[in-house]
């Protein structure tokens, strides 16, 4: 969180040590431009990083009390899923119960986004190129944003479309 503890982790990274640490960034890739922030060169940021994940919770809908839904037309927008592919999505939304406190929410689940630096990404860390071309590379290379695993989920009838826009950013 500050130059002193940056420069320590990536020490240890560089003589071979499996460093594990945590940032407060918006997505994954963004862990780069923080650590260039906090004052570490970008050559040792592309020597160094292997991989950055970011995390946030979602609430899970009730097991209990869940319930299938109709989407509305601007959510299935939102989603991405066309008309002919509603049927193979599994809605849901709690209906409340004694067991969720009548909220229609139980427990919690994670919406993840996995930034692996591969060889063309750290020579693209190495020259300084923006956040922006990052995640664009590394979505055109298969990344899959926290907003898009939430989405998942919320096919799957794990959670809710609105609890999956409260906790992500829109893609840039």
């Amino acid at each position: 969180r500050d130059h002193e503890t940056a420069e320590i982790a990536i020490q240890a990274a560089l003589t071979g040590h499996l460093v594990f640490s945590t940032l407060h960034t918006n997505d994954a890739p963004s862990a780069v431009s923080r650590l260039i922030d906090m004052g570490v060169k970008p050559f040792l940021v592309s020597a160094s990083l292997r991989a950055a994940l970011a995390q946030r919770l979602v609430r899970s809908i009730c097991q209990n009390c869940k319930q299938p839904y109709e989407p509305s037309a601007s959510e299935l927008s939102l989603l991405g899923v066309t008309e002919d592919q509603v049927g193979s999505a599994n809605f849901m939304e709690g209906g409340g119960c004694e067991k969720c406190g009548n909220n229609g929410f139980r427990g919690r689940k994670g919406v993840f986004e996995i930034f692996v630096v591969n060889a063309e990404i750290e020579e693209m860390i190495y020259h300084n190129v923006s956040i922006v071309e990052l995640r664009k590379k590394a979505r055109e290379m298969g990344m899959r944003s926290m907003r898009e695993d939430g989405f998942r989920k919320v096919l799957a009838g794990i959670t809710t479309l609105d609890e999956v826009l409260m906790v992500t950013t829109a893609e840039e």
